[in-house]
């Protein structure tokens, strides 16, 4: 059972990548129009890019996926 585990782990593991996804809204006070904001970085040391909107953050994400 152990082995079919860790099997089980290696295989999610291998083909894996790790994101830190940040979404904030901004603006909007007083009934102004606010947005939906986001960053996103490859692990926890990797570098931060930031989105205007969660759709821009979100085809970003599937094309870094599409590519690897």
């Amino acid at each position: 059972m152990m082995e079919q585990e860790a099997s089980r782990e290696h295989a999610v593991t291998v083909g894996s990548r790790v994101y830190v996804l940040r979404v904030w809204y901004e603006g909007g006070e007083g009934g102004g129009g606010g947005a939906w904001r986001a960053s996103v970085r490859e692990g926890p040391n990797g570098e931060r890019r930031a989105f205007a909107s969660v759709d821009e953050c979100v085809e970003h994400l599937y094309g870094e996926l599409l590519r690897r």
